[in-house]
């Protein structure tokens, strides 16, 4: 049998020398052309994001070489086989995974690609080819990026040339390792061309391209075979099994028609043969036919035992070339794979000097680290210390806030627990609490407090927006009948004349706020709120007497212009009195022992 190889270039020759081996004839006319596609910066940058990356050809493995953009150290390699996975060894010096089943389908089965949710995955691959395992990991929830880094193109606009050519070296069998390949294979308008490729034999790598061909250019399944994978051994294996099996069938063709020959033979001896009466002899005809026929069979026998004397002689020939290709397999196995003992031993020393290395420099640089931190942390701590000291000092002396200065000390207490030479420290911080919690409670924060909540009532309060005396008693109307009294009747006449139009009415106090409209009422308000504030400041201040004024002002002010009936004005007035009876005078501070404790530690 001789069969075309129809690769792109530079690939079929390794499978060229597998068949010469075998003694089948083959000849190289690759059909497509590999053209590197251009690459974007946007695209190149998706490859450092890639938490798996899946190559579906030895091709788009060396594209993506040529990038020379490398993976994420994190980042898992998937083959579909293991021509790829090899591939992936040698140039991108990464181990790859890789199914059985040298296909998308085995690929989309691997346990490591069934839960990628979530994961960001880059397929490298050729323009074109098919969506299976885009469309397959998209669905499980895979952030898919594709990076295409190849195309495939015919080497020409059709197939005539190269079938002319086929036809004159007597092609029996096609090798086709892509559906682009049978699409520029049929690629012809020649009714002679397609019926000349109905008659070939078709070894393709999947059963997706014998899908392919049988169904769009009608060929018989008879006429297709599918190799054992897309390697070079796998299909010079199949083209050997294949010619094996044809040279089977006409060698069994041969042996029926021969035997059909003798048969026909021997009964032509026969019917020439007749019979006669016992006495007489056997003509010299018959006798001639018998030799004759005897000495066919004996040819017949002769030319058998050749045959299969040839056959064996054959088959003998083709085990010893198969087992010496195994051989010549065999070696290159075993160089190869010491070239990779090789190769892995200096590897392993190169990574443990490489460890090595960087584990006494780690080591150097987290004892640097550390000591810088201890530093840093040392640093920090006096720091803080010398801070709340200050702050407590501050607190008991100018604030008298007692409380708030033992919650300062434990907090620098707890701040010195992980330190060194600090029980003086300590010593001094649990002396000043206990001093403290001894200490009267000074009344400047209940008072403050007190005045606080005064100030929330003032909008509540009820003020006395008429202020009317009491009328005072009506004069007699009645005139005098004595003439001395003319005055006096003048003036009750003129009374009770001004009473017929003008109503008058006489008090015995002077009226002074009559009416208060709402500015006024707000101006009250605010006053009294004024004098509020004005007790607080000097409390805090330890001011005393303007503590006292501002109390007895605010009292006055409810007093004139709130209404006391009010439970809420009384409630306040006996609040200002108590207010007014309080004692506001400074406590003598402490010295506290911490400072000087603290100061003495940081030395």
């Amino acid at each position: 049998m001789k069969v075309v190889l129809t690769r792109p270039v530079g690939k079929s020759e390794p499978l060229s020398e597998l068949l010469t081996q075998q003694q089948i004839s083959s000849v190289i006319c690759p059909v497509l052309q590999l053209n590197e596609v251009a690459v974007s910066d946007t695209a190149k940058a998706m490859i450092s994001e890639a938490e798996l990356a899946i190559f579906v050809s030895p091709d788009a493995v060396r594209y993506f070489h040529q990038l020379e953009v490398p993976l994420a150290g994190h980042c898992a390699a998937f083959a579909v086989g293991e021509g790829t996975a090899d591939a992936i060894q040698q140039t991108l010096n990464i181990k790859a995974k890789y199914p059985k089943q040298p296909d998308s389908e085995g690929l989309l089965a691997l346990p490591q690609l069934s839960s990628v949710e979530g994961k960001r995955v880059l397929l490298v691959k050729g323009k074109g080819g098919r969506p299976v395992i885009a469309q397959t990991l998209k669905a499980r929830g895979a952030i898919l990026d594709s990076l295409v880094v190849y195309e495939r193109v015919a080497v020409k606009d059709n197939a005539d040339s190269w079938l002319d050519h086929w036809r004159s070296q007597q092609i029996e069998g096609i090798v086709i390792t892509s559906n682009s390949a049978a699409d520029a294979i049929f690629n012809t308008q020649s009714s002679a061309s397609k019926d000349w490729l109905a008659q070939r034999t078709f070894f393709v790598v999947s059963q997706r391209i014998a899908e392919h061909v049988q169904q769009s250019y009608n060929i018989e399944q008879s006429q297709i075979v599918v190799c054992h994978g897309p390697d070079n051994r796998a299909i010079a294996g199949s083209i050997i099994d294949y010619t094996k099996q044809q040279g089977r069938k006409m060698t069994q063709s041969e042996s029926q028609t021969k035997n059909t020959n003798t048969q026909q033979a021997a009964k032509a001896a026969e019917q020439t043969v007749t019979p006669h009466h016992a006495k007489a002899g056997v003509s010299k005809v018959a006798l001639l036919a018998l030799l004759v026929a005897l000495g066919s069979g004996a040819g017949y026998v002769y030319l058998q035992q050749q045959q299969q004397l040839q056959q064996a002689l054959l088959a003998n020939q083709a085990i010893n070339a198969e087992n010496q290709l195994l051989n010549t397999q065999l070696s290159g196995a075993k160089s190869q794979l010491q070239r990779v003992e090789n190769v892995l031993d200096s590897l392993q020393d190169n990574v443990a000097k490489r460890l090595a290395e960087q584990q006494q420099h780690v080591e150097t640089q987290l004892t640097q680290t550390l000591a810088k931190a201890q530093q840093q942390v040392s640093g920090a701590v006096a720091s803080e210390a010398l801070y709340l000291q200050r702050l407590a000092a501050f607190k008991v002396a100018a604030e008298q806030d007692y409380l708030g200065a033992i919650a300062i000390l434990q907090r620098l207490q707890e701040s010195l627990e992980s330190e060194s030479n600090t029980a003086a420290v300590k010593q001094a911080i649990a002396t000043d609490i206990a001093a403290l919690k001894a200490l009267p409670k000074p009344q400047t924060e209940s008072l403050y407090f007190e005045l606080h909540g005064l100030l929330s009532q003032v909008d509540t309060l009820t003020i006395k927006t008429k202020q009317i005396p009491q009328k005072a008693a009506s004069e007699d109307a009645a005139l005098s009948q004595q003439v001395d009294d003319w005055q006096a009747n003048l003036k009750r006449s003129w009374r009770g004349l001004v009473d017929a139009f003008i109503t008058i009415r006489h008090h015995d106090e002077v009226v002074i706020d009559p009416l208060l409209d709402k500015n006024e009422q707000l101006l009250i308000r605010t006053q009294l709120r004024a004098y509020l504030t004005q007790a607080q400041t000097a409390l805090i201040d330890q001011q005393a007497s303007i503590y006292f004024s501002a109390l007895d002002s605010a009292a006055d002010t409810l007093a004139r212009y709130f209404d006391t009936q009010h439970a809420p004005v009384s409630a306040m007035q006996q609040a200002l009195n108590k207010l007014s009876r309080s004692e506001v005078q400074r406590q003598e501070s402490i010295e506290l022992a911490t400072p000087a404790a603290v100061k003495g530690w940081l030395k």
